[in-house]
């Protein structure tokens, strides 16, 4: 599934629009002459129709990036130091950063003057997820006005306005994920972004090293009532053990209208069963009280639950759950998110489960509770990171699961795994620790035997995504006579 766009069609803002939205001036009056139907912080992602925005950084200045830019198609550049020697259109500003807030702002403002409503996701587990799944169904339903949804995980200071500049003055539904790292940021994300529904997938200590205590976090993520009007809905999961903090918090913020999603059976929208199947998960629910019972293409069961809010944020954008449910089917599990992936790696054909992108405690125990059908003989595993005094003990508490699961051989990247590794008990596992990914991706190539399912994990700044790199970039290069290519297999 590829992710969704910024911008759905022909949409683009005009040259004059642009510094009208910045309060800015075409530097020598050369204004670009085509619309701008992109907005991209990173010159090597530039082309046709696209203005590059010249950051400022700690580790480098995007104003030494114009003329890049300008070679990728950039139509033009939002700058605070005009490049005379580059013939690229150059709108100045006194800030470029205050300026990417300022079309951010201005483009949601347009936006909702025009009818476009936004759904807006936070959680500490799952926000990409359910974002992607939402707009899966939002291209589906939305029909000829579209649908528009953040790229990737482009959910904090940076990624809220890059989207929201983009959004059309137009009624096309938007989704927007929203993170954080602090107290404060989801807040000033909401005010921007100014959502219609609010939506908290869970309460969890993915990021308990940056809070005092879990009631904390739970504070941080009902910030998102913060930018919401008196007659916007909040999705609230009613099997957390926070969904009466966060219901009294919508409320203290004038929202009134909460849906619930979950297990429990007061849950508007109800999970009922879920069963494997071969292409994902049959899934049972009630969605407001009608029973469907529906394919989803996912397969660990906490997509089903999560399918649930999903539905319900359908629902509160005027569309009819039931119908959306159909189209699951076909929503797979994400590139660093579970995806199953086949091909050569070093001559020998192996499976990739594909879940290095990110990890905290509760997402990785719900992966490797969700690899019982297909048990892999090789866990490649690194640190789960910003887990405070806490990190000793969620480690260790991946033990059970994993012995559980009795792998051939268990690599590690980073102290904290290795440490809960090498305390198993004897399972006849081979555990190896490695200091770095690349002594990872080593090991890797050593240990694997041909027909071998392979499953990695781990925090993105610990590195395990680099190992689930190389053998991808290894699937690629195969031979197609060999490899059969690297094709999706759940």
């Amino acid at each position: 599934m590829s992710p969704a766009r910024t911008n759905n069609s022909a949409d683009g803002i005009r040259a004059d629009m642009l510094a009208h939205r910045t309060g800015g001036h075409w530097h020598a009056d050369n204004a670009a002459s085509a619309m701008v139907t992109s907005i991209e912080i990173d010159s090597r992602k530039c082309s046709d129709g696209a203005l590059f925005v010249a950051l400022p950084g700690a580790q480098a200045d995007g104003h030494n990036f114009i003329a890049a830019a300008a070679r990728q198609g950039a139509t033009a550049a939002l700058v605070a130091t005009p490049d005379a020697s580059c013939a690229l259109p150059q709108l100045v500003v006194d800030d470029v950063r205050t300026a990417l807030d300022d079309l951010g702002i201005a483009g949601r403002t347009a936006h909702r003057a025009a009818g476009g409503r936004l759904a807006g996701i936070t959680g500490s587990v799952g926000k990409t997820g359910s974002k992607e799944m939402l707009a899966h169904l939002l291209r589906r339903l939305a029909g000829p006005a579209g649908s528009v949804a953040s790229r990737a995980s482009f959910n904090n200071h940076l990624g809220v306005p890059l989207t929201l500049s983009m959004l059309p003055d137009r009624p096309a539904p938007a989704v927007q994920e929203m993170g954080m790292n602090a107290a404060g940021e989801i807040s000033r994300l909401s005010r921007m972004a100014s959502p219609d529904v609010a939506v908290i997938t869970c309460i969890a200590d993915s990021h308990a090293g940056f809070f005092e205590s879990l009631a904390d976090i739970a504070v941080a993520k009902a910030e998102i009532f913060d930018g919401m009007d008196k007659d916007g809905l909040a999705i609230l999961n009613r099997d957390d053990a926070f969904f009466d903090d966060l219901g009294t918090r919508a409320q203290a913020a004038g929202i009134s209208d909460i849906v619930t999603f979950g297990r429990d059976e007061d849950a508007d929208f109800r999970l009922l069963e879920v069963e494997p199947a071969a292409a994902g998960q049959m899934v049972d629910a009630k969605l407001r009280g009608t029973a469907v019972r529906f394919a989803l293409g996912m397969r660990n069961a906490h997509w089903a639950h999560n399918a649930m809010a999903v539905l319900a944020a359908v629902h509160a954008l005027g569309f009819d759950p039931a119908d959306a449910a159909t189209h699951l089917h076909d929503f797979n599990d994400l590139p660093g998110r579970g995806a199953v992936l086949s091909g050569a790696f070093d001559a020998r054909r192996i499976t990739l489960i594909d879940d290095s992108y990110n990890a905290g405690p509760r997402s990785m125990q719900a992966a490797l509770a969700g690899l019982h059908g297909t048990a892999p003989q090789i866990l490649v595993l690194s640190d789960m990171l910003e887990l405070g005094d806490g990190s000793a003990a969620a480690h260790t508490a991946l033990a059970p699961p994993i012995m559980a699961l009795r792998p051939r051989v268990i690599i590690t990247i980073g102290a904290e795994m290795g440490r809960m590794a090498a305390n198993l008990p004897c399972l006849g596992a081979e555990h190896i620790a490695a200091a770095t990914p690349d002594d990872a991706i080593a090991s890797l190539r050593d240990s694997a035997c041909d027909g071998d399912t392979v499953f990695i994990k781990g925090s993105l700044g610990s590195g395990a995504w680099r190992v689930a790199r190389a053998i991808l970039d290894a699937f690629s290069q195969a031979d197609p006579k060999i490899a059969g290519g690297a094709n999706n297999a759940a």
